[in-house]
């Protein structure tokens, strides 16, 4: 496809992301300039759109009953399916929520203005961080903890040994990194 046949907001959204990086080097800022390149060029798209791409990915739905194990497996294929449509931080938010049903859904009609008040940035990761508060428990971590923990290769093959060690500690947003730092705040290291 032409630079001419490309859709004039991809041409735009190309156009902006060169300037950011022409920008932030003019300005002697590598930082700016590796964050500039690192942004993913995604066109804008309309919302229903993104929905029906979404959905045709059959991705899960979350009710917040049962097993707290279900919550960081159900942002973790959450997650896939935004990286495989590359979506925005608004489309995440708006197309996980439209994934949470009955006690989960009650709970994010209760919280919403809490967890994104008004003028606030609204990221998945705030998002992720008030999830995991209310359905993945501290009990629930600490188990998961536990068992990182007593982790052992033993007779594992050493692909056996890093898948394990992946699934234990290769959470979707950090929850064992945000363990540790609650741990570490409490003296407990």
């Amino acid at each position: 496809m032409s630079w001419a046949d490309r859709p004039k907001i991809e041409q735009q959204s190309f156009a902006e992301a060169a300037g950011a990086a022409a920008a932030a080097a003019i300005n002697g800022n590598q930082a700016q300039v590796r964050q500039a390149q690192a942004q993913p060029m995604v066109a804008a798209r309309p919302i229903h759109q993104s929905v029906e791409q979404f959905l045709k990915l059959k991705p899960p739905k979350f009710t917040g009953r049962g097993d707290p194990e279900t919550a960081p497996r159900w942002v973790e294929e959450l997650e896939k399916a935004f990286d495989l449509l590359g979506c925005t931080e608004a489309e995440k938010i708006s197309l996980a929520t439209y994934q949470l049903q009955d006690n989960a859904h009650d709970w994010w009609k209760a919280v919403k203005d809490r967890v994104f008040p008004e003028n606030m940035e609204q990221t998945w990761t705030i998002l992720v961080e008030h999830f995991y508060g209310q359905f993945f428990s501290e009990s629930a971590q600490e188990k998961k903890m536990a068992e990182f923990m007593r982790l052992r290769q033993g007779s594992m093959t050493v692909v056996q040994y890093e898948a394990e060690f992946t699934r234990l500690s290769d959470s979707p947003q950090g929850w064992l990194r945000i363990r540790w730092i609650k741990l570490e705040d409490s003296g407990m290291d």
